[in-house]
């Protein structure tokens, strides 16, 4: 029997969901579930039980929460899908919108994270789904295996005053040679889950930190990591440095 799917979107760009459907494998998965509630293609108005539910977007009004824990009643397991639904996403530099992570207010099952999530991980964790298996995320952070590393070490003597290079400072993977940080760039590789295969980085741009902490709070992994650092002064008054994709957790 077919696994029953539901997916749904909250506050989002829709950037994910547009990803999911450029997919290669997207008719593949079409054709191994049915799809039971997608507003993005089916007029499915009421949540019914479901095997699998996939959850975009990060909550910002109670309506949200009303609607996520319908879903997590109807579904035997729910997914997080990209940086808004499993850590807050974007949103979380407004100063007036609330931007939590689904997992605030429901018990979820995994995620498949990035903004939007790489493409071939994307694939692979849809298709382990499908096969009821468990979504297999990288364990290692992305310095562990990028090609700017080499014998950098994080400490006290480095010192950060730019968050992106300027564009005349731009270059791309094969033409730089030395990680962000030598440069005064802040790359958050260092906290930040290996998997995205390092696109931003191949075009010469820093780490945002998109596809989240490999564990635990991803603003605690933040200030541990400025904390072995040392930001420019101006950069320490930028409050949106903490907040890039997440703020600290709370419950309602």
């Amino acid at each position: 029997m077919k696994p029953r799917v539901t997916i749904i979107s909250l506050t989002s760009c829709s950037g994910c969901i547009s990803t999911l459907i450029s997919l290669d494998i997207f008719p593949q998965f079409l054709e191994r579930t049915r799809i039971i509630f997608f507003q993005f293609i089916l007029d499915a108005k009421n949540i019914e039980d479901t095997d699998i539910a996939i959850v975009e977007g990060c909550v910002s009004e109670e309506t949200q929460i009303t609607l996520l824990r319908d879903v997590r009643k109807h579904a035997k397991k729910v997914y997080a899908l990209g940086t808004c639904a499993s850590c807050g996403g974007i949103l979380s530099l407004s100063s007036s919108k609330v931007a939590d992570p689904i997992s605030n207010y429901i018990e979820t099952n995994g995620i498949i994270p990035g903004c939007p999530p790489p493409s071939k991980l994307f694939g692979n964790s849809l298709i382990r789904l499908v096969e009821n298996k468990d979504i297999i995320l990288s364990q290692k952070n992305m310095c562990g295996n990028c090609s700017l590393k080499r014998d950098m070490k994080i400490n006290s003597h480095i010192n950060i005053y730019k968050i992106i290079p300027n564009p005349e400072e731009i270059t791309l993977d094969e033409e730089n040679s030395e990680c962000f940080l030598k440069n005064g760039i802040l790359c958050l590789g260092p906290i930040t889950r290996d998997g995205c295969e390092y696109k931003c980085i191949k075009m010469g741009l820093p780490c945002e930190g998109c596809m989240g902490p490999v564990s635990k709070d991803f603003t605690s992994n933040l200030i541990n990591y400025l904390s072995l650092i040392n930001l420019s002064q101006e950069l320490k008054e930028y409050a949106g440095i903490f907040y890039r994709y997440s703020k600290p957790k709370f419950r309602r």
